[in-house]
């Protein structure tokens, strides 16, 4: 049998054709017993993890270790208690499937991601040279389904999720995860989209205008509603910033917390954050949309007769444009200058083609205010 991988290195165990896991001469040196450590090389030596195969380790020159060899027990090549599965802290296949059948569930994964966090050794004491989860859940799983009893994602880690948990301290296996962490992010994005809905009496007509569609009566509609999505927003927030930073975890009557997942935690507090200033920018729109607008500094040509309209219903800066666009599309007129703060429109017309006040109201009228020939004195 070849058996070789790309490199021309051998991948499959010599003696029973098994494919072989790559692992370090580190974990070889650590676990093979003295009287073999002498044939130690600095080669590419793989894990066998055929059961019923004597062979624990073998390299690329066909070289290999028996798990008499070896000083610890090889628990999957092992058909007797104690069958280890976890080398760092003392866990076995047994203790696994006792606690199942006993209470319908197993602790050893929680017990290791506990105490990993303070350190494992994995790469020195487990034959697989990396971190055990994986199989760990595997033996869970097995054992669950032996006894009938359901079983979550907490006992389906992957070799490839777990093989760096030790090195990196990454919880590669997290604990059943709660929905806290979604429902936050989902407040938080609720909480911008109400903050735009909030202030869509500004910005909505603004771009209808812009692209020539009528936003006739939008801007007073959306005011109406102002209050209510700015509180909705804020209540979503301070939802999300409760779930974030002040709820503790839900445990259960045997004392199992939820674990959070560390990266999605800090990925929602982010998420947080920019939602909150998101929510501040877009709520406070109404008090900066003059900057874009610019309505309220258009002059009036000198000579021209000016007419005064008193507006009603404009409800910041971005309504001045609608206001001035529809002024501006009546014949006779020759410039337009609206004034938020004076609610106030002042229209300058030709002399010898004054258009009504009529014709002015109505337009005011088609945009979605209301106008008044204003009182002052001169028009």
């Amino acid at each position: 049998m070849s058996g070789e991988d790309t490199n021309g290195n051998r991948s499959a165990c010599p003696r029973c054709g098994g494919k072989g896991k790559r692992v370090g001469v580190v974990t070889v040196r650590s676990l093979v017993n003295r009287e073999a450590h002498d044939r130690i090389g600095e080669k590419d030596y793989r894990f066998c993890d055929t059961p019923a195969c004597d062979v624990v380790y073998f390299a690329s020159d066909e070289s290999l270790f028996l798990k008499s060899e070896l000083t610890v027990r090889v628990g999957i090549k092992e058909t007797t208690a104690p069958r280890p599965v976890c080398y760092c802290f003392d866990h076995s296949v047994e203790e696994i499937e006792r606690e199942v059948a006993d209470t319908g569930r197993s602790t050893v994964l929680d017990d290791i991601k506990t105490r990993m966090k303070n350190g494992c050794w994995c790469e020195t004491k487990n034959p697989l040279g990396s971190c055990c989860l994986g199989t760990v859940g595997r033996y869970a799983k097995d054992s669950l389904a032996k006894h009938g009893h359901p079983f979550g994602d907490e006992v389906l880690c992957s070799d490839d999720q777990t093989e760096d948990c030790c090195t990196t301290g990454e919880d590669c296996c997290p604990t059943r995860q709660s929905g806290q962490g979604a429902r936050s992010g989902i407040w938080s994005v609720g909480a911008v989209l109400s903050a735009i809905v909030a202030s869509a009496c500004c910005w909505l007509p603004f771009l209808l205008i812009t692209f020539g569609v009528s936003a006739v009566g939008v801007s007073a509609v959306f005011e109406q509603a102002r209050p209510y999505f700015l509180a909705v927003a804020a209540t979503l927030l301070a939802s999300a910033f409760y779930i974030t930073y002040f709820r503790k975890a839900a445990c259960g009557p045997n004392g199992e917390c939820i674990t959070p997942n560390p990266r999605l935690r800090r990925f929602n507090r982010s998420i947080l954050w920019v939602a909150t200033l998101a929510v501040a920018g877009i709520g406070l729109f109404p008090n900066y949309i003059g900057v874009f607008t610019n309505a309220s500094s258009s002059t009036i040509a000198k000579g021209l007769p000016v007419v005064t309209l008193d507006i009603k219903g404009m409800t910041c800066d971005a309504c001045t444009v609608h206001v001035r666009k529809a002024l501006e599309g009546v014949p006779g007129v020759k410039s337009v200058s609206v004034s938020y703060s004076d609610s106030q429109a002042h229209v300058g017309v030709e002399a010898d083609s004054l258009p009504s006040f009529e014709t002015l109201i109505e337009a005011v009228s088609m945009a979605g205010y209301v106008a008044n020939r204003s009182s002052d004195a001169g028009n």
